[in-house]
């Protein structure tokens, strides 16, 4: 699979299951093991699932999931835990590694947590797995594209960075204007030279989904020329640099740092793949013009010498 077929494949699941509930995040979560795993057998409800939806017998894993439509950790918490009673008391036998699986796509909360915890001081014996967006992601990238596609749908990215345009775009840089921070506007900004994403070390397929929006960024220029406000532009970056510094202090992980100023792009909801387009036209202006992640040095030599747009 192509690069950005695979980070556009890893946002369709997440907005998929973050959108699929009760019944129809298990009978989800059955046609991908099923697929992707060939010990797996479903759990069928019939008269009741025994605290089971699945089972990996070769493995010796039990699988229960949860997909509430709104996540309440107390509850999630009570659920796992009733799942785990039902499964020890009906299924002891046929298990060594329990498995919560559920539909959050930024994983279970400090309480849900806490009871993995418990549970493992208390089943000793037990293994205890989570399973959420990233692991169903790793079952998903072993399929064929047509199989991936009959799960989560065609893959429309280039079609739709295509038609990105003003009227997408001019309401993120509104949203981002109203979150100016008082941050010491930037000085002179340098050029950015190329091999810049290989330098900040962004996965292969993090860096394909980003290159995509380069034909898109000039539209960021041209917005910001027609402002009547002629420092609107700096102080935005100044507060979008500032995020940065923040989140790059806390993650070592690139793709991450992406993943979270997206969301400060957006704000926090669950965003679809069109909306995570028109933000990385957004981030990468602001990447092309070095406000945010690192510069490599003079000197330093990239496998690849040009990208494709004259920024890297």
């Amino acid at each position: 699979m192509e690069p950005w077929k695979r980070w556009c494949a890893r946002t369709m699941l997440g907005d998929k299951i973050a959108n699929l509930h009760g019944e129809g995040f298990e009978d989800f979560f059955h046609r991908l093991m099923q697929l992707g795993e060939p010990g797996f057998f479903p759990v069928r409800t019939t008269r009741g699932d025994l605290g089971a939806d699945g089972l990996v017998i070769s493995g010796r894993k039990l699988y229960a999931c949860y997909g509430p439509q709104v996540v309440d950790e107390y509850e999630v918490r009570r659920k796992f835990r009733s799942d785990l009673a039902k499964a020890l008391k009906h299924r002891q036998g046929d298990f060594d590694t329990f498995v919560f699986v559920h539909n959050h796509p930024r994983g279970v909360g400090p309480q849900v947590t806490l009871a993995i915890s418990s549970a493992q001081a208390e089943q000793p014996s037990l293994k205890f797995e989570n399973f959420g967006l990233d692991q169903m992601f790793r079952v998903l990238s072993k399929l064929d594209e047509e199989e991936i596609e009959d799960l989560i749908g065609p893959f429309p990215l280039r079609d739709m960075v295509t038609g990105v345009g003003m009227a997408e775009l001019a309401p993120l840089l509104e949203h981002l204007s109203t979150r100016r921070k008082q941050s010491p506007l930037p000085g002179s900004i340098p050029v950015p030279p190329s091999r810049k994403l290989e330098y900040n070390r962004f996965s292969d397929a993090m860096r394909g989904f980003l290159l995509l929006s380069l034909p898109q960024v000039p539209l960021v220029e041209d917005y910001y020329e027609g402002l009547a406000d002629p420092v609107e532009r700096d102080e935005v970056a100044a507060a979008f640099r500032q995020e940065y510094l923040e989140l790059a202090e806390a993650h070592d992980d690139p793709d991450a740092v992406v993943t979270r100023l997206q969301w400060y792009i957006l704000g926090n909801e669950a965003k679809d793949l069109k909306d995570q387009i028109e933000a990385n036209v957004v981030l990468m202006y602001f990447f092309g013009e070095c406000e945010i992640f690192r510069v490599p040095p003079e000197g330093w030599r990239a496998a690849d010498e040009v990208l494709e747009g004259g920024i890297a």
